[in-house]
Parts: structure tokens; C-alpha cells; sequence
């Protein structure tokens, strides 16, 4: 049984850091944080007022299916609205897990109009500063990049070749998140994203739905046990949350604290990172 909801025990670092050059600003926030209230009966309106919505740059969708017959969870994030007018527009981030095993592989690549996709499996990044890396070509992994899929509506089908074997692939989408339309963000499905970064006992996977007081972020963060696939933890998150990065996969990592992981929240024009306590042993919340 999954353990209850546990509201964020946080430490606020509320620097507001520069972002590296693969980071973009925050790009929307609420309307009570942009106002200074001039009377107590004001900033409670302000505080009960909906989500102000942006246009932002989420394109998720989200799979299950098979690798062979391993079943998998993928999912991928495409660029088409915000590098709409350059060769970024065919870059593919991506993450994805063995159900299995429940350790998230990073995934970078790029796609073909007619719905080809080309992912190499990366190494985790050492901080949200940096990228994914992907390995050379090697005797022991002759093809970094063994994943061939071609997209068709809601399914995707394709083949995993590493140089040694080839398998088949099979995917159903079960999620969409699209927030690029101002108006009418999209969000449909399950969209369960497993972060890049992980712990050396748990998965940490964000769960993005919609409100009407928050509008469309990460409402809470699971932390999933590697070994037993068990939800040892579920932490809800305060509005803004998860809506930072450019890569949706960057927006937890690793704490300075220990038994915390640091959560990426938008403010203004400038994003800030949170500590958020796990709430599980000192031992279970290390980096890999």
C-alpha cells in the first residue's frame, strides 16, 4: 500500500539563481506573488485567485508498452512550439524505465517530420547545470543510441538495438501534457514523470495535473522503491512547482540536506530551488 500525502517539509533557498545557458527563466507565476497587498482583505482575494496562465514550452507525452517482452514506461518531450523556427524545433528529450528495475534512463535524440525518432541513452546529469551525457560507441555498447521509434497518433513502434541484439518495441500513449497554448494548456492522461535524477534506494517520480488554484504543475512528488516498486513516500508540492527547466526531467535533483532532493518552482521572471525533505531514512535518500 502506498504511504499517505505528506504536505512538504521544506528549506526555501530563495536566492534567486542565475540559470545556466540550458535553463530558461521562469516563464509564469500566480497573480499573488507579483502583488504587494495594501490591506489584509486584499491579499486574501489575491491568495484565493486562479492560477494567471502563460504560454509555456511542455510538450510531454507519455507511454507505456514493451521492450521485448519487458514492459516500459517512456516518456518524451518534443520542442516544435518554442524552437518552432529552427533546427531545435527536432530535438527529443526523454526518460524512461524497466518496470522491472525502476531506474530511469535519460534519453536524447532527435526526430523526422513524418514522425521518425532517433534516442540515445544517456547518464544522468550531474547537477540540473548540466545535460545528459551520451557515452562513445564502445565494444561493450557499440550503439549509444539503440532506440528507433516511429511515432503514428497514439502509438509508437520501432526497435531497441544496442549492436548486440535487437528487440522490438511496442508503446501505447496513456499521458499528454501540452502547456504552449496560452489559453487552453492541455493536459490528458496519466503524466507521471520520472526525473532524471534518483536516489540510491528510490525512483522520484513528479505528478502533473491541473487545479483550479494552481493550474498546471507538479502537485506532488513521488518516491518509489527501486527494490520492492512500493510508493514509500508522496509529498505534496505548493503551487509552481516542476515548471522550470527546460528539459521536464531537470526540475529535481539533488540536495545539499540530507534526506531532501531540490525542487525547481517559478516566481516572476526569475525560478528558485526548494529543499523538499523525502521523509525517509538519511540512508535511502543518497545519490546513486
Amino acid at each position: 500500500m502506498a504511504a499517505g500525502l505528506d504536505r512538504a517539509s521544506s528549506r526555501r533557498i530563495k536566492t534567486t539563481h542565475k540559470k545556466p545557458p540550458m535553463i530558461h527563466l521562469a516563464r509564469r507565476s500566480r497573480a499573488a506573488r507579483h502583488v504587494r497587498p495594501l490591506a489584509t482583505t486584499i491579499a486574501a482575494l489575491l491568495a484565493c485567485a486562479p492560477a494567471v496562465s502563460f504560454a509555456g514550452w511542455y510538450e510531454i507525452a507519455n507511454y507505456t508498452g514493451t521492450i521485448g517482452n519487458a514492459p516500459v514506461h517512456v516518456s518524451l518531450q518534443t520542442y516544435d512550439a518554442i524552437n518552432h523556427n529552427d533546427a531545435g524545433r527536432w530535438r527529443v528529450d526523454g526518460s524512461y524505465y524497466y518496470d522491472a528495475h525502476r531506474k530511469p534512463i535519460p534519453l536524447r535524440g532527435q526526430r523526422e517530420p513524418d514522425g521518425r525518432l532517433t534516442l540515445c541513452e544517456a547518464s544522468s546529469p550531474a547537477s540540473n547545470a548540466d545535460a545528459p551525457v551520451v557515452p562513445a560507441a564502445s565494444p561493450s555498447r557499440p550503439k549509444p543510441c539503440p532506440i528507433a521509434l516511429t511515432v503514428s497518433g497514439k502509438a509508437a513502434t520501432g526497435t531497441w538495438d544496442d549492436g548486440r541484439k535487437t528487440l522490438p518495441i511496442t508503446l501505447n500513449e496513456v499521458g499528454r501534457l501540452n502547456d504552449t497554448d496560452d489559453p487552453h494548456p492541455q493536459l490528458d492522461g496519466s503524466v507521471d514523470i520520472p526525473m532524471w535524477y534518483r536516489t540510491k534506494t528510490h525512483m522520484l517520480v513528479g505528478v502533473y495535473a491541473r487545479s483550479d488554484k494552481c493550474g498546471v504543475a507538479m502537485q506532488s512528488l513521488r518516491a518509489v522503491n527501486i527494490a520492492t516498486g512500493r510508493v514509500d513516500r508522496t509529498i505534496a508540492l505548493d503551487c509552481d512547482a516542476g515548471m522550470v527547466m527546460t528539459s521536464i526531467y531537470a526540475n529535481v535533483t539533488g540536495a545539499h540536506w540530507a534526506d531532501h532532493v531540490s525542487v525547481e518552482f517559478r516566481d516572476g521572471k526569475m525560478g528558485y530551488a526548494e529543499d523538499v525533505s523525502l521523509g525517509l531514512p538519511s540512508s535511502s535518500s543518497k545519490p546513486k
